[in-house]
């Protein structure tokens, strides 16, 4: 894929998130001149991509409004897991000062899932990542790409006693090694510098 087009469908994903928090076409196209800079599409572009994002189904752009707890069952996740998520959801209004989209409830719901050790900000950005990447597919057509990702949930790494493991995967499978940005070092649940 070239450079442009790559540039252009992660800024189409960035403007869909945006419209879809109910930010004005002005807002939108702002905010991503100070984001792309000189890469910016125009306010034309912009205009046709919001014509296909009004085209998406409900069943996609519902992932995107803001989270409910109430709306649980309809996003597929368990009641029974509702402290944690809401936990979540308040370390990400605390930190963000906004509300999540339920998108980013349902990755956070299962990373938390598959990896309840985590810490809150770890989950929040492994969730945030699989958000991201699953809207880029949406708005690109192509499969999602988790595998790196994917690795990281499976193999645990922030494990001390599974660091083998991980890269033994990721070498034999040719996957990127996922570093989380919350990663702290040395401390209990990090990732230690060895990949």
């Amino acid at each position: 894929m070239k450079q442009d087009s790559k540039n252009n469908i992660v800024q189409k994903a960035h403007a869909y998130s945006l419209y879809s928090a109910h930010h004005s076409q002005n807002s939108i196209i702002e905010q991503l001149k100070e984001q792309f800079k000189e890469n910016a599409i125009s306010l034309r572009t912009l205009s046709r991509w919001i014509s296909d994002f009004k085209e998406l189904p409900e069943c996609v752009t519902t992932l995107d409004e803001p989270f409910r707890w109430d709306k649980s069952d309809i996003y597929g996740i368990s009641w029974n897991n509702s402290l944690k998520l809401l936990e979540l959801c308040h370390y990400y209004y605390e930190s963000e000062d906004k509300t999540p989209t339920a998108r980013q409830a349902v990755w956070w719901w299962r990373v938390s899932q598959a990896a309840p050790d985590l810490k809150a900000n770890q989950i929040s950005e492994l969730g945030n990542l699989y958000t991201e990447r699953e809207i880029v597919s949406i708005i690109s057509g192509l499969p999602p790409v988790f595998d790196d990702l994917n690795a990281y949930i499976t193999y645990k790494p922030y494990h001390t006693n599974r660091i083998r493991t991980y890269a033994r995967f990721i070498n034999a499978n040719k996957v990127k090694a996922f570093k989380p940005q919350s990663d702290e070092s040395n401390a209990p649940g990090g990732l230690r510098n060895t990949l």
